[in-house]
């Protein structure tokens, strides 16, 4: 394995665990092998924002800028520290993303909230899930982020009528995409042998630069997803409620 690519692993893993002190080492090692590495910029830039070190972050963004005027991330985060936005980690740890077959799903919104509601959630956030009509509505405190797929909205709707409880919390958000992580709580005694989702619900790949710009985006590094399609809008042995109606 090569220098650079063992201290990129090394500068996420510290940030994944929040050990910010050894992520700022890491990154400022890679900066010695390679100055001009604008990957390497934004992840220090983010560094220094959860050392509370604004101003020095605000620097290394314009650095990015420099290098590239399009970095979105770089334009992001200058923005939120003009707009003095928080930046401090959510209250949760990775294992929130633990995947259980059957038990738990990362999937995309639709039908999603205007851009200026997006930008205000945060990965590891608590959500709730509100059945309406052929939608499945997510809302985060009390405000609307965006609706499940219809065909997993379907499912859900009458599983929860049945008495399952569900968890849900932001997985990654950009402003254009919005993914959540949906698990089951409790399964209840009617739907006691229906696994709430099909056990090939998700493909998870993990790169570099997916775990970069996942955690320069919402200042916590987690996974980036990919959401399956897999179609499920049936349920021959869950009975469907009288009141549940498109």
């Amino acid at each position: 394995m090569s220098q650079v690519l063992k201290l990129q692993q090394q500068a996420i893993s510290a940030a994944k665990s929040q050990d910010w002190e050894k992520a700022f080492q890491a990154n400022q090692e890679l900066l010695e092998l390679k100055p001009l590495d604008v990957n390497t910029l934004n992840r220090l830039g983010a560094t220094y924002l959860q050392l509370k070190k604004p101003r020095k972050a605000q620097q290394t963004f314009k650095q990015v800028l420099d290098l590239d005027r399009s970095n979105k991330l770089a334009q992001k985060h200058l923005q939120r520290i003009k707009d003095k936005q928080n930046t401090s980690l959510p209250a949760f740890s990775n294992e929130s993303f633990i995947e259980e077959p059957g038990k738990t799903k990362s999937v995309e919104l639709y039908r999603l909230a205007d851009k200026n509601v997006l930008k205000k959630v945060s990965i590891g956030q608590e959500c709730l899930l509100h059945p309406k009509n052929r939608y499945i509505s997510v809302c985060a405190d009390k405000i609307y982020i965006g609706s499940l797929p219809e065909d997993l909205s379907f499912r859900l709707a009458k599983l929860i009528k049945s008495g399952n409880q569900y968890s849900c919390r932001i997985r990654s958000c950009d402003g254009i995409q919005c993914v959540v992580h949906i698990r089951e709580v409790e399964r209840s005694t009617t739907n006691r042998n229906t696994a709430s989702f099909s056990n090939n619900q998700i493909n998870v790949t993990t790169t570099i630069n997916e775990v970069d710009e996942s955690m320069l985006e919402k200042d916590i590094p987690v996974e980036m997803v990919h959401t399956d399609t897999d179609s499920e809008k049936t349920l021959d042995d869950v009975s469907v409620p009288e009141d549940y109606s498109d």
